[in-house]
């Protein structure tokens, strides 16, 4: 330590300035991401990034990939499962964010052409973009409340509804359901408001209101089930929505709620 002490002495005496600025550019980290579509409709993603941007991604993913508790099941994902779905919700929570720089006069979307009958019955096919393709079942998951445009066609091909008056949600109505649900409203989920989408109980394509009736919220995972599987939905009596599970799951369909989201302190 005496050393180093007189060392430092020396060398304070001999250039009371400090050492000569270093003026050479700096190392720019290492950030690369490719992306690219599979004839078979699979994207592949691969990438390499700086610690600080991989660690930033690993505390995002890491928050969303959590295993699913609700009453539909276990969750039986894999980790590269949970990290790709993850990664999905992401993409979502990203392309709703008010701060997404504008493109054209409008927020980053993607858009979907279906037919009205396919969209009306959730079968057939919808070109997703400019190449991609979806069903007509997964559009309509998408079209109750995202930044996945759908143009509704006619017979002839012709526009009939760009569907984004009558479907998006408001700021304010979605502050409403926000406040109603607290979460996704599904039973035994814990995904919060921000992580989820407003659902039309009657499908807007079927002539469904963008109202607060007829409107509850849900994470992406528990809209596709609902869309997909036997599950019901339903505004009760007070103004809250429960849920009817399917048959297999109980006879009865006795209604569920979900009870994990803190109540507001005036509704408690």
């Amino acid at each position: 330590k005496q050393v180093a002490a007189l060392g430092a002495r020396i060398l304070a005496h001999l250039a009371p300035d400090g050492a000569e600025p270093d003026n050479t550019e700096p190392v720019i980290p290492p950030r690369e991401l490719f992306l690219r579509r599979k004839r078979t409709g699979v994207w592949e993603l691969n990438g390499r990034f700086d610690d600080e941007t991989g660690t930033r991604a690993s505390a995002l993913l890491d928050a969303l990939a959590e295993r699913r508790t609700s009453d539909d099941g276990p969750d039986h994902r894999t980790h590269p499962q949970r990290y790709g779905d993850a990664f999905s919700d992401a993409l979502n929570l990203a392309l709703n964010s008010p701060d997404l720089p504008m493109q054209a006069g409008e927020r980053a979307h993607v858009m979907v052409a279906v037919s009205l009958q396919d969209l009306k019955s959730g079968v057939g096919k919808a070109t997703l973009g400019d190449t991609g393709q979806m069903t007509a079942a997964e559009a309509r998951v998408h079209a109750c409340d995202a930044m996945i445009i759908p143009a509704v066609l006619g017979d002839k091909s012709e526009p009939l509804n760009l569907g984004r008056l009558r479907r998006l949600i408001s700021a304010g109505l979605r502050r409403a359901l926000f406040l109603r649900d607290r979460g996704c409203a599904f039973p035994g989920c814990h995904r919060p408001p921000r992580h989820c989408q407003g659902h039309h109980i009657r499908h807007w394509a079927d002539g469904g209101p963008t109202d607060l009736g007829n409107l509850v919220l849900m994470c992406a995972h528990h809209h596709r089930l609902l869309h997909r599987s036997g599950w019901e939905v339903r505004i009760a009596a007070d103004g809250l929505p429960e849920f009817l599970p399917p048959v297999f799951i109980d006879r009865r369909r006795k209604p569920r709620r979900n009870n994990l989201h803190e109540p507001l302190p005036f509704a408690a």
